[in-house]
């Protein structure tokens, strides 16, 4: 029996599109692309998520490889990165729909320390019943201790349980401990078709 609904945020409850971001700073596609590959898809990215490194780390190391045009770019971006992550505007209402039938609501985000930024911005949290950002436990999913300690956190029985998320890797991650999981594409149909499974209707 389902009880709980958990979601990631990055394109699940809000729009996190960093490839489009970078086109504020640049138009320059050999630019953009250094941006995308040396801040967003790096290492370090992960580790900040982690909450194991700072945005002046990543700013240092991207730095040391720039070309000169990118050299106050690099930590305008970083100042500024979260400063475009709206909210998907149909989730708010399809969490409320949620918690109005009594399901417990919970966010599990890989997020950095800079969410506390901009987690006001996001009408959907204000419905959960518990927010787990990884840079405050310094683990990071796909790994298994990340759905292990979310779940002894808030006291849940991951087959209670339904995570949805926006990368595939994510979800299996959560299978593996008993979840029920869903991959979403921000397709609501898909969504609603997916929850009926469950006896759970939203309206969409």
């Amino acid at each position: 029996m389902i009880k709980n609904i958990v979601f990631d945020l990055g394109n699940v409850l809000v729009n996190y599109e960093p490839t489009k971001f970078i086109t504020k700073f640049t138009n320059n596609s050999l630019h953009q692309k250094f941006l995308l590959e040396n801040i967003f898809l790096t290492a370090e990215w992960i580790d900040f998520d982690r909450g194991t490194i700072t945005k002046d780390e990543i700013a240092r190391r991207a730095l040391k490889k720039a070309p000169a045009e990118l050299k106050e770019i690099i930590p305008n971006i970083l100042a500024t990165w979260y400063q475009e992550i709206v909210p998907i505007p149909e989730m708010e209402a399809i969490v409320k729909q949620l918690k109005d039938q009594g399901y417990k609501l919970y966010v599990l985000s890989n997020a950095p320390d800079d969410f506390y930024k901009y987690e006001k911005n996001i009408p959907a949290l204000k419905y959960m019943d518990g927010i787990f950002v990884t840079a405050d436990w310094k683990i990071i999913k796909p790994e298994a201790q990340v759905y292990y300690t979310f779940c002894h956190h808030f006291q849940l029985i991951p087959s209670q349980c339904i995570f949805l998320d926006d990368l595939p890797v994510n979800v299996s991650g959560a299978r593996a401990i008993g979840m029920e999981s869903f991959v979403f594409r921000k397709n609501l149909f898909a969504l609603k078709e997916y929850l009926i499974d469950f006896d759970i209707e939203i309206t969409i």
